[in-house]
């Protein structure tokens, strides 16, 4: 009897450790800044965007005012996963206009000069742009 309920329950642990062992995520925040050292003046918001440069999900934070962002993937917190980055930002000074408030290259994962590579020693970001 408990041979045959090990039986049935091993190939169900090795799925649950081999599934939960990748879907590690950390914590990442940061912050947009000109070169001034001032918060980049989006001043209707925007977002910062980690779009995978290999396979993976793309993350978003939004940043405030004082342009710190914390990264989430799928609820607020959560966090992302560990890889390389293009950096995507997403500032506005008036979205209805279309008036960005930092260089339209930075809007695009094809043209964006921004990247990151998160891991364990590497979660927060200062990154430093043009307005």
């Amino acid at each position: 009897m408990i041979q045959r309920v090990v039986t049935r329950l091993l190939p169900l642990a090795v799925v649950l450790v081999i599934g939960c062992g990748g879907s590690e995520t950390l914590p990442v925040t940061g912050t947009v800044k000109n070169k001034a050292g001032s918060a980049v003046a989006a001043r209707q918001g925007g977002k910062v965007l980690f779009m995978p440069i290999e396979a993976g999900k793309a993350a978003s934070g939004s940043v405030a005012a004082d342009g710190t962002f914390t990264m989430m993937t799928e609820t607020p917190g959560d966090g992302m996963k560990p890889g390389k980055y293009k950096v995507v930002l997403q500032l506005w000074k008036d979205y209805r206009a279309g008036t960005l408030a930092v260089p339209k290259e930075y809007g695009e994962a094809a043209t964006t000069p921004l990247e990151a590579t998160v891991d364990a020693d590497n979660n927060h970001f200062d990154f430093v742009v043009e307005e």
